[in-house]
């Protein structure tokens, strides 16, 4: 065609025929376009590269394109884990997956199942469990001991089930209870009792959970008709009011036939009856000086309980000192400057709202300040 071409392109016009010429000139444009025109649709594309899954099968305008279609992966069973031993009415968590026929976790897997157990009695799920993911997790608690099993049964139209065991062993039985209190209890002071549930090996019961009665041999103590246990523990605030060896009762279970006894010792709260000073033997007229005052028992012992005030005096009228004095702890601190030379005495005596007639008496020296001037020597001559 393209030889078809140049022979058109070569033929002259005739000389002297000038409107021929054109017209035969115009033909030819028409006939060359027309060929190139043709041409051109017979031309092929190009070749096409491979890439991926698409190949050129040939060199037609038509290409195939071919791929590996996978079919998705299908459970072939479930299956169910949980601990070998549980004890009964404690919540016991289990995991079930999707399994497929080599045993690899299915993903795609997000149907549902129901539970079921050999314990009748078992609380389970209330509703079916549903998966994700191709796993799903739930709780049971069981109620009866001895060899139980639990079975998944999935809702699909294949339905696929699991089934694991376990042993459950029953729950610890309230032996006894543990009465925890200090040995040792000041008269009229609250003190704050514990109360353990423990099993025949005397060992904690976390989740026992009831009430127990509570008596004392102190008839005067102030005390709780009743606790009430939380997480296997209860706690009391008893007041003893009866000096000497006290005891508490703590009686329970489901016939009252529990019963526990812790004693201690209930000792007098210390009553003050008199006061004793802190004062330097001797002091210096003029000079102040620090005073303590303790309040004391019969034996001589302080009593931290007491407080309140108590009025001061001396028999040096010209002394410089408080009025009154205000206990804290048992304790009181005054300043006191002494004016008159010789043996001089300090009262203190508490008023009606401290016990009222309690006094104490101190006595010092007071005496001059003896002031002592060195003379200096004359240096000794060579």
């Amino acid at each position: 065609m393209r030889h078809f071409l140049n022979r058109r392109r070569s033929v002259r016009k005739p000389s002297g025929s000038i409107g021929r010429g054109n017209v035969i000139e115009h033909v030819e444009r028409l006939e060359s376009r027309a060929v190139l025109t043709a041409e051109n649709a017979l031309m092929l594309p190009p070749p096409i590269a491979s890439s991926g899954v698409v190949d050129a099968v040939d060199a037609s305008p038509f290409a195939i394109a071919s791929t590996t279609v996978i079919q998705p992966v299908a459970a072939a069973r479930l299956r169910l884990t949980m601990p070998t031993q549980v004890r009964a009415g404690a919540p016991t968590s289990m995991t079930v997956v999707a399994l497929d026929a080599v045993g690899r976790l299915v993903p795609s897997f997000n149907g549902s199942a129901t539970v079921s157990s050999s314990d009748g009695a078992a609380s389970l799920p209330l509703i079916e469990v549903s998966f994700k993911n191709g796993r799903a997790s739930f709780a049971v608690t069981f109620a009866t001991a001895g060899p139980q099993t639990v079975t998944v049964t999935s809702l699909a139209d294949a339905a696929l089930t699991a089934t694991a065991s376990t042993s459950v062993t029953a729950p610890p039985t309230l032996g006894s209870f543990l009465v925890l209190m200090p040995r040792r209890v000041d008269v009229g002071r609250p003190v704050n009792v514990t109360i353990v549930a423990v099993d025949a090996a005397l060992r904690p019961i976390p989740r026992f959970s009831g009430a127990a009665m509570l008596t004392s041999s102190d008839v005067a103590a102030t005390l709780p008709a009743s606790v009430n246990f939380v997480n296997g523990r209860a706690v009391a605030r008893v007041t003893f009011s009866t000096p000497g060896s006290q005891s508490l009762t703590v009686r329970g279970g489901a016939a009252g036939d529990i019963v526990a006894t812790a004693a201690t010792e209930v000792v007098a709260t210390p009553v003050a009856t008199a006061f004793a000073f802190l004062l330097p033997k001797a002091v210096a007229v003029g000079v102040p000086v620090n005073v303590s005052i303790v309040a004391v028992d019969a034996q001589g012992r302080p009593v931290p309980s007491f407080s309140g005030t108590a009025t001061l005096a001396s028999s040096d009228t010209a002394a410089t000192l408080p009025s009154a004095v205000r206990f804290v702890g048992g304790r009181a601190f005054v300043r006191v400057t002494f004016a008159t030379l010789g043996e001089q005495l300090l009262t203190v005596t508490s008023g009606p709202s401290s016990g009222g007639g309690i006094s104490g008496t101190a006595k010092t020296q007071v005496g001059e300040v003896v002031t002592q001037r060195i003379r200096s020597l004359p240096a000794a001559r060579p």
